[in-house]
């Protein structure tokens, strides 16, 4: 039993490296890839997206028992950039890929929620699914909406002037398109029986409810109250 406990410790600190370098890994090329085309998408935006699948696609590496090795990935980098945002540390580069306006102390609010939720939903549901909704609303679903909104967002939504019905349907689609596409990944990674169906009815309501969240005019706070209900709906709308 102990030489058990021994060799998922051993794989699971070796996944928590190979799974921060890789992040790590990300950060660096979403800021080249920033810099190429700043007027399409901000390196801001690039590293929302790009966080939660690359991420997702290593919690494979970790044993069925390491969701705390899993959380220590974004909680290191969390803690980092609370560092930064204090003024603790000086890292100019992550206060202009994280910030809209180069003030450090913006990172002490959405992008400080967005790493708490990362951590939060590795730890209350690690290989669970209902982290990949979360996960994948708060990634896809949020940025979805305010490229789709800044492109095609005319008309706006009379409760919230700043957001528009296009940005509400482009979070709903890329909300949809990547819940499913992770509930194919859970099944084929065995974190779900092979055999069960893809709960793609739960899956298109909590992608509703999280745009009608999305779209409430609440400035930051939207990277907790999203992912929150988004899987709190998705896992009430789940079948036992």
């Amino acid at each position: 039993m102990r030489c058990l406990r021994r060799r998922a410790v051993v794989c699971s600190s070796r996944a928590f490296v190979a799974s921060t370098a890789v992040m790590v890994a990300t950060v660096e090329v979403v800021n080249w890839a920033g810099r190429q085309n700043p007027q399409l998408i901000s390196s801001r935006k690039l590293l929302h997206v790009a966080a939660g699948p690359v991420f997702l696609a290593t919690w494979p590496w970790f044993t069925a028992e390491g969701k705390w090795w899993a959380a220590l990935v974004p909680l290191c980098m969390t803690l980092k950039f609370a560092l930064v945002g204090l003024g603790l540390i000086r890292d100019d580069k992550a206060v202009a890929t994280m910030s809209r306006t180069g003030d450090r102390r913006e990172i002490l609010r959405g992008p400080l929620i967005y790493g708490c939720v990362f951590v939060a939903a590795t730890v209350l549901a690690f290989r669970d699914l209902t982290a990949a909704v979360a996960l994948a609303a708060l990634c896809f679903g949020d940025a979805a909406a305010e490229v789709g909104g800044r492109r095609f967002g005319h008309v706006k939504l009379p409760w919230s002037p700043r957001k528009s019905y296009a940005g509400s349907a482009a979070f709903v689609v890329a909300s949809l398109g990547a819940m499913t596409l992770f509930a194919v990944l859970f099944r084929r990674w065995g974190f779900a029986p092979p055999t069960s169906d893809l709960p793609l009815g739960a899956i298109g309501v909590a992608a509703i409810v999280g745009a009608v969240v999305e779209s409430m005019p609440a400035a930051d706070v939207d990277n907790f109250f999203v992912p929150l209900v988004v899987a709190a709906t998705f896992h009430w709308a789940t079948p036992a």
